[in-house]
């Protein structure tokens, strides 16, 4: 496996890049709920699962990340590592799906992260692929269980992402950050893979309704603040 080999200055020099990007190809990032990981027991690692509709998903998560301040890794498949290998610098580590001990030893590694130092954050897209972001029901692999399960008490997020055109010429991107969840003690991986991906089936649709009743005034625009 591909594992993560972060730097700081490589962060720094990315985010402006990052910014700049988002800037040129969308007309804003909103994003609601920021105070959602600012508020959460600090003490404990944390896992963001979020639905997988673009190839923006990641660079969304930097940001994210980025202006609530976290000590963040991204699990990412490898294949995309491969090709995209300065992730790396960013926290980013591979997995390969459909291969169990290939899979398990990633999962073990992002148990490592989180357990290595206090206040650890890990982005997961649990769906594997990328798909429709209105495609029901979510399916999501057992790795994200897996690892909550072997970490032992974390904090879990769901966090919804979509993409609209709302009479600009650019897209809107959009994010939702959900309640968090203390999880501990898990002894049933299937029923936890369940019940997350209900929680984040519930923050998706809790997303697409504020869009479409136009209650956006909550969100803040990332793209305003400085990276």
């Amino acid at each position: 496996m591909l594992k993560a080999n972060k730097s700081r200055l490589f962060e720094t020099l990315f985010a402006v890049y990052n910014r700049n990007l988002f800037r040129r190809r969308f007309a804003a990032l909103r994003v609601q709920g920021i105070e959602n990981l600012q508020n959460r027991k600090l003490d404990l690692p944390l896992v963001l699962y979020a639905n997988h509709s673009s190839w923006w998903d990641g660079l969304v998560a930097f940001e994210i990340g980025r202006a609530a301040r976290l000590d963040h890794f991204l699990m990412m498949e490898e294949k995309q590592l491969k090709q995209l290998f300065l992730f790396r610098r960013l926290g980013a580590f591979s997995v390969v799906r459909g291969n169990s001990h290939a899979g398990l030893r990633s999962i073990n590694y992002a148990v490592e992260i989180l357990k290595e130092k206090p206040n650890r954050a890990l982005w997961i897209f649990p769906q594997g692929e990328i798909l429709p972001g209105d495609a029901r029901p979510l399916h999501f692999y057992q790795g994200l269980a897996r690892i909550i399960e072997k970490t032992g008490e974390c904090v879990a997020v769901p966090i919804a992402m979509r993409y609209e055109f709302l009479g600009e010429f650019k897209p809107t991107a959009f994010a939702k950050i959900g309640r968090s969840e203390i999880f501990a003690n898990v002894k049933d991986a299937k029923q936890l893979t369940e019940r997350l991906s209900f929680r984040l089936t519930e923050t998706l649709d809790e997303l697409k309704t504020d869009i479409i009743a136009e209650k956006t005034s909550e969100f803040i625009d990332l793209l305003k603040k400085p990276p």
